[in-house]
């Protein structure tokens, strides 16, 4: 029989892995759309498809409790979607403890029901993706920051202050997996700056595009202060297939297996620098004959405007360093594109692709 999979938040990274558990054959897959022409195109691909959006509690809390497998990849800052997967999974696992005793009885009795038999011993799954930006370093200065975490180290990652970046979210998480135990396995997945695009869907990241749509405006590419604070960098389809890989290590793994009580995983294939990132764009808007010059520049805060307004410093002028040493320790090795290739190979196509006028990311205006 196939698990049952339920996908919040079918974009960008959410794409990636559905495709890539329709390829394996072993997943009925259930995702929440807003519009009804996505439901069409979901459904082509053997999707089931349920109109909807982050704010529909019930209809979120009753996709989780009938799914064995639940990914949220909306968004990591979104409390009330996040609430009712986890009520949905509570419930689930109270059902869970309800059906062994009903199935009891109908064998008793020489009645039983394909449907509550099949849910016994299939304990909930979530693998929430919140960010790395929870670890950023934030503290005055150009220079990047020494320290640099470790997914083998969870006490390094629970010291994080309670106001870090989707931190809230996490807390309620990390306080659900300490009342439901062995009922229920929830993991906490920290992925640094995504790249790459799926020609497929023509679905782009965020700071990147973002930074390469200014470039196009103001005819050079840069970076905030000296462009010397680092961010990890993963492709979107080698994050993909990372998620997978370990939805596969969980789904056998038995209850006494030390690792299951470690909630964090992170994701990264290396680092760069801002000042890279802003070389990346310029040469590349450079090749494509969109600027007169690679060269960079540091952006001044008048400008910050057409980023992120004034959260610009924390999503494109921080450090955050992470080392994905779980993973790597499973075997998982990063294949796709490096950053450069992908950029020019990838993202510019489909940015340059774009039609209609420059907008600045919906938090410069918040």
């Amino acid at each position: 029989m196939k698990s049952q999979v339920f996908v919040l938040g079918p974009g960008y990274v959410g794409r990636e892995i559905i495709d890539l558990l329709l390829s394996e054959g072993q997943y009925e897959i259930t995702t929440l759309v807003r519009r009804e022409a996505a439901v069409e195109e979901f459904e082509k691909d053997g999707v089931k498809a349920v109109l909807g959006d982050l704010n529909d509690f019930k209809v979120i809390q009753q996709l989780s409790a009938k799914s064995d497998v639940v990914f949220h990849t909306a968004t990591a800052d979104h409390l009330e979607s996040a609430q009712a997967i986890l009520a949905g999974i509570e419930e689930r696992a109270g059902q869970g403890m309800y059906t062994m005793n009903r199935v009891l009885t109908w064998y008793a009795t020489g009645r039983t029901n394909v449907d509550m038999v099949s849910c016994i011993g299939k304990k909930s799954i979530y693998l929430h993706q919140s960010g790395a930006s929870v670890l950023s370093d934030t503290s005055p200065g150009n220079n990047v920051n020494d320290e640099i975490y470790s997914d083998k180290t969870p006490s390094q990652i629970d010291s994080l202050s309670d106001t870090a970046p989707h931190r809230k979210i996490d807390l309620a998480i990390l306080k659900a997996r300490q009342k439901l135990g062995n009922k229920a396995r929830m993991f906490i997945w920290m992925p640094p700056i995504i790249y790459g695009s799926n020609s497929k869907h023509k679905r782009l990241s965020i700071q990147i595009p973002a930074l390469t749509r200014f470039a196009c405006k103001h005819g050079q590419a840069g970076y905030v202060g000296t462009g010397k604070k680092a961010w990890g960098v993963v492709h979107v389809r080698d994050l993909a297939k990372a998620y997978v890989q370990v939805l596969h290590w969980i789904e056998g793994a038995a209850d006494s297996n030390p690792e299951l009580q470690n909630p964090y995983f992170f994701c990264e294939s290396g680092e760069v620098t801002w000042a890279e990132v802003g070389a990346i764009i310029g040469n590349g808007l450079y090749k494509a004959s969109r600027i007169t010059t690679p060269d960079t520049r540091s952006i001044p805060e008048s400008e910050y405007v057409d980023l992120f307004g004034q959260f610009t410093p924390d999503v494109v002028g921080c450090s955050c360093r992470n080392r994905a040493d779980r993973l790597r320790s499973m075997g998982w090795k990063p294949e796709q594109l490096g950053i450069g290739e992908a950029f020019e190979k990838e993202d510019l196509p489909a940015l340059l692709a774009e039609k209609g006028e420059f907008k600045a990311s919906e938090m410069a205006l918040s």
